[in-house]
């Protein structure tokens, strides 16, 4: 779920039930739950990584889990423009995960995603997408592996904030990201 502040809605898409995986998308308006029909879709699943990149004006959305579709965890990359879903096909991409954190710094103009969860492996790895490319960042300190911060940009210092998690535990700490 991610507020696009242009148009003044929140965006829903997918999720989880007792029965299976969704692939719906829906809209708030801060009266009426709206639900769209576009002609193409993510596939269904839960725990994508969802941001708004107000500089593009898009809802950004990458991975994911569907535990019904064979290949689980999704490593895919959709933009949502508030009238159709478009698949983005970049070169390199973060490998394959759900729950990671994502958070639109809109002082640099990208999407920061970090950390998540696949199977057996928890990550700890930071990647930007611009629109166009990810492209993997290595900053001297990072947190460490977990999946399902919580993640937010602060436009006034300028820094990605992540705080908790889960890995082995559950955590309770917090980290900037200024950018490289």
């Amino acid at each position: 779920m991610a507020y696009d502040s242009a148009r003044g809605k929140v965006v829903l898409f997918g999720g989880a039930y007792s029965d299976g995986y969704l692939s719906d998308t829906w809209e708030w308006d801060g009266t009426n739950w709206a639900l769209r029909s576009p002609a193409t879709s993510p596939s269904a699943r839960s725990g994508a990584a969802v941001a708004y990149d107000s500089g593009r004006g898009r809802i950004v959305l990458f991975g994911g889990f569907n535990g019904m579709n064979g290949t689980n965890y999704s490593y895919d990359t959709w933009e949502w423009d508030g009238s159709s879903w478009t698949q983005r096909n970049p070169t390199a991409s973060p490998p394959q995960r759900h729950q990671a954190g994502i958070a639109y710094d809109s002082a640099r103009g990208v999407t920061v995603l970090f950390g998540g969860y696949s199977g057996s492996n928890y990550y700890a790895d930071t990647w930007e997408w611009d629109g166009t490319h990810w492209l993997q960042r290595l900053p001297a300190t990072s947190p460490p592996l977990r999946q399902g911060p919580g993640m937010a940009y602060d436009s006034v210092r300028a820094r990605t904030v992540l705080f908790g998690g889960l890995s082995t535990v559950r955590l309770s700490d917090t980290w900037e990201y200024p950018g490289p």
